[in-house]
């Protein structure tokens, strides 16, 4: 009998000491992200002090770099639509895609990484998404704010997603670098944003995918 109570105490200490295992990883993520977006609604409030005096400080570099990259009419041919070709690659439908297909026909392998990749992109999305309301920024050859210019989404989106590839696949790191700045540039090249947009995506971009990537344990825990 006293057996059996020590073996039931044992058990429920057991459970809750797994319970309590279980949501240490995930109190650790929260605590993280709430960190990261402390630093993310920081740099939103300097960039809207410097948007409000662009006329000394952020306009004329950003004009500078603007017009120096920037491939105005007549386009040069073939580099215009091999710059049309590569910005593509930052949409994030074609990112959403891969990761679906990742997680729903991949090995065990390939779905964990399109689970972070997941994960990655839509944190760097959402962040961007609140910072261009935020900011307000109008495209460089925009008279109206349309869709917000600053940060750039094509950045975010394909830094972070270069950033998990990167850990998954240390040896084409590089080369995910290289395809994310690519990307980036041709933004520039093509006139839809200046060059801070797309520093400002890369970095939110690069720390989100980061941030997913030390968190993996706790993320990959989740069904979806």
């Amino acid at each position: 009998m006293m057996n059996d109570r020590c073996v039931g105490n044992i058990n429920t200490t057991d459970t809750f000491l797994g319970r309590s295992q279980l949501r240490m990883p995930y109190r650790g993520f929260v605590k993280s992200l709430k960190v990261f977006l402390v630093y993310v609604s920081t740099f939103c409030f300097l960039a809207t002090g410097c948007e409000a005096d662009a006329e000394n400080l952020l306009s004329h570099w950003d004009q500078t770099l603007f017009d120096r990259i920037y491939d105005a009419p007549p386009h040069q041919e073939p580099m215009w639509t091999f710059m049309e070709s590569i910005t593509d690659l930052g949409d994030y439908r074609g990112v959403m895609g891969a990761s679906i297909l990742l997680m729903a026909y991949g090995n065990e392998s390939h779905r964990e990484t399109g689970k972070l990749l997941s994960s990655a992109y839509m944190g760097a999305g959402i962040i961007t998404f609140g910072m261009k309301r935020l900011v307000s920024r109008k495209r460089p050859l925009d008279e109206t704010l349309g869709n917000p210019s600053m940060p750039s989404g094509h950045a975010s989106i394909t830094f972070s997603v270069a950033t998990i590839l990167g850990y998954q696949y240390p040896k084409w790191r590089i080369p995910f670098y290289i395809g994310a700045g690519l990307v980036s540039f041709s933004r520039v090249y093509l006139g839809r944003h200046y060059t801070s947009d797309v520093i400002a995506g890369a970095a939110i971009g690069t720390a989100m995918g980061t941030l997913v990537w030390y968190k993996r344990v706790a993320l990959l825990k989740w069904e979806f």
